[in-house]
């Protein structure tokens, strides 16, 4: 799902366990590990969207 300012969220399974891939207009700027039974929410989209933003 893309959400706004072109952010698109992606989880995918690693060899140490399931990460949240986040990248903008196609380009990764975070990978973040997360649980296995984590839904990505709208919230939790636009917090994780707030705090990529505040660090550039």
């Amino acid at each position: 799902m893309t959400y706004p300012k072109g952010y698109t969220f992606t989880k995918v399974k690693t060899s140490h366990g399931p990460d949240m891939y986040v990248s903008r207009y196609g380009k990764l700027v975070r990978v973040v590990p997360c649980s296995p039974h984590v839904e990505l929410s709208e919230r939790y989209a636009n917090d994780l969207i707030r705090q990529i933003e505040a660090m550039e």
